[in-house]
């Protein structure tokens, strides 16, 4: 009878059902088939739900239900529950328009509103979007001090009428504060609210607004991550942001989805988003915000608007944290276009050898040659007119890749081994533009300088990057009009080493010495090939990388006490050959015991429960052999203790 169906299954809002102590069932009502049922109904105050309870009867009538009800202390009383096509009905709740309550009107003192006179009912909302917010907002907007927001999801359609709290922002940072009960139904194309009044007449309720339209702004161009962070600029400061809706609108429109550098993006402590940019249908997600350089997170929402991205944003821990825009480094680097850099240049007189000290820390590009930096180490002594020439030991990125991190070698001062170890190594990050690379360098090697690839090449591939026992294929062409004899070609090998030779027996070159095969490739075969015709004046070089046999993607893992830290490697080794791998704890540890995992192929060690013993350096080792030579090769991982926040 006039949407009253059944009792709730719920727990009402206190000082509902016209009392202090409104009952409801806490057991769902019976099918049909059941026949009748003993449940109990609690009574609930304004701070628990069950305070009390009663046993009661039930049946499923079909249509209805019919309760065997027993009398109740004189402040208990039995609970209806209305049904939704009821509670929907324009009848039963009332519309507020005021347009105040939108979430980026600011508290106007001399035009208060509060909500501590509404009468407690059904509420519908039909200024901007029509529901509140279910994330927090600043203090001092929604046209109150202190505005109210859900912290919960708003219902589907079949989830009926839902409990939830209503909590208030009370400062910038302070929110969850003075919560209060309140229920909610699903209209199908708005929601209703039973709320009550607030507790003072600085609260008030807030509502959604369009996070598209509605978005400020950030637009100074200090946040750009390419921006060092200067001390005079007082206004790079995040801490008292208020919490809303913001758009980017300088550089990309997006923040950096990868860790910047400290001291870059207007401050100490620039922030980058772990995970992907959503798609439009993905409406608003959740992300979290780190800063360069720290552990400090921070939760955010983020909806991609078609055009443009917008962010919810809430106030940093402190001045030095800010928020960060992504820009396209390609288009901000500087120009390093000496031809002495040609990694095949050697300047023969000492007092005229070049130095890139303290250039600055830039982004950089090559503007000769090939415009990429060399891959590999120079040959002799004073290569690209520089004392410690530089080179990047890792493989270029694709455009795809985005901004990626590698590290550059700078070569000894030793007229001797070519593939010698680094003797100083820095941490780069590298971009591919499509015609050529952009490089952030901070030059801080004397006599040191980088080197670029300067040659125009008729072999491909021009680079060989291989696994132990792999077979690479170099086919040469000739860009000449001009014939050549097949015996002119002349293959050599590190400069020295004229092929065929008898110790580089993997080593097949077809008749007409333009392909060249490498079988079974292994330590000896890696380092630079030179292709020479003598009658065409014509020099190719190709390159062989071969990947470390054992390969940790990550160095340095950190986990707490108690945590599950996973350590994984990469075996760059065809699997037609057999490794045997182990793994251990410098300095001689075997990882044994309950709490260590290794994978069935071994190439992860999971560390459970890990104890203050567990920190340090582990190494997995892998010994195979190629064409009868043994080799034994290992990657160190270590494990440090994450660090709290402070």
């Amino acid at each position: 009878m006039n949407g009253f169906e059944r009792m709730p299954e719920d727990c009402p809002i206190d000082n509902s059902c016209g009392t202090d102590s409104p009952g409801y069932l806490s057991q769902p009502h019976p099918e049909v088939s059941e026949g009748i049922v003993e449940r109990t109904v609690c009574f609930g105050d304004a701070d628990q739900c069950c305070v009390a309870s009663t046993k009661i009867m039930v049946r499923n009538c079909g249509a209805h239900y019919v309760y065997r009800l027993y009398e109740t202390s004189s402040s208990q009383k039995y609970c209806v529950d209305e049904s939704i096509t009821s509670m929907c009905d324009p009848d039963s709740y009332t519309e507020l328009d005021d347009e105040w309550r939108g979430e980026t009107v600011a508290y106007d003192s001399a035009n208060a509103h509060y909500d501590n006179k509404l009468v407690k009912g059904w509420y519908r909302f039909t200024s901007y979007l029509g529901r509140m917010p279910e994330y927090s907002v600043s203090s001092y907007s929604c046209g109150v001090h202190y505005p109210g927001y859900i912290n919960d999801k708003h219902p589907s359609r079949h989830e009926g009428t839902i409990n939830t709290h209503v909590c208030f922002s009370t400062s910038l940072s302070n929110e969850g504060q003075g919560c209060q009960t309140a229920r909610m139904v699903n209209c199908g194309s708005y929601y209703l609210y039973q709320m009550k009044p607030t507790t003072s007449y600085y609260y008030g309720f807030c509502v959604a607004q369009d996070q598209c339209s509605d978005a400020v702004k950030l637009h100074e161009r200090w946040r750009l991550i390419i921006n060092p962070y200067v001390s005079s600029q007082s206004s790079a400061a995040d801490n008292k942001l208020k919490k809303g809706w913001y758009r980017l609108s300088v550089g990309h429109g997006t923040m950096p989805t990868y860790e910047p550098d400290e001291y870059y993006g207007g401050q100490r402590y620039p922030s980058w988003m772990q995970g992907e940019l959503p798609d439009v249908k993905d409406g608003e997600v959740t992300r979290e915000v780190r800063f360069a350089g720290t552990s400090t997170e921070l939760e955010i929402r983020v909806k991609n608007c078609g055009e443009y991205y917008v962010y919810r944003l809430r106030p940093t821990a402190a001045a030095t944290y800010v928020y960060s825009i992504d820009t396209d480094v390609c288009e901000h680097a500087r120009d390093l276009d000496e031809e002495w850099r040609n990694m095949f240049y050697v300047e023969e007189k000492t007092e005229f050898l070049h130095s890139d000290y303290q250039k600055g820390k830039d982004w950089y590009q090559f503007s000769t040659g090939f415009r990429m930096m060399a891959e590999s180490p120079p040959g002799p002594q004073y290569s690209c007119g520089t004392k410690h020439a530089a080179y990047l030991n890792q493989e270029h990125p694709t455009v795809e890749d985005g901004v990626v991190p590698r590290e550059v070698c700078f070569k000894e001062n030793v007229d001797s081994d070519i593939y010698q170890g680094c003797d100083v190594v820095e941490n780069v990050r590298v971009k591919n533009c499509g015609d050529y690379y952009a490089y952030q360098l901070n030059p801080q090697v004397k006599e040191g300088a980088y080197c670029v690839y300067n040659r125009k090449t008729s072999c491909y591939p021009p680079v060989v990057h291989a696994k132990y026992g792999e077979l690479a294929i170099v086919n040469c062409t000739l860009n000449s009009e001009k014939d050549f004899d097949p015996a002119e070609v002349e293959w050599t090998f590190l400069d020295d080493t004229v092929l065929p030779d008898n110790n580089m027996d993997n080593i097949d070159i077809s008749d007409n010495r333009l392909l060249l095969n490498i079988n079974n490739i292994a330590d000896k075969n890696a380092g630079v090939y030179a292709f020479y015709i003598a009658s065409t004046q014509t020099t190719a070089l190709v390159e062989v990388i071969l990947f470390s046999a054992v390969e940790s993607g990550q160095k340095y893992y950190y986990a707490g006490l108690g945590d599950e830290v996973v350590l994984k490697v990469t075996f760059n080794v065809v699997d037609t050959i057999e490794k045997e791998i182990s793994w251990k704890k410098l300095p001689h540890k075997p990882v044994t015991g309950n709490n260590y995992i290794l994978s069935a192929d071994q190439s992860s060690l999971t560390i459970r429960s890990v104890t203050s013993k567990d920190f340090g350096t582990y190494r997995c080792t892998a010994t195979f052999e190629v064409e009868g030579v043994s080799y034994t090769k290992h990657a160190d991982i270590v494990v440090k203790e994450e660090e709290d926040d402070e």
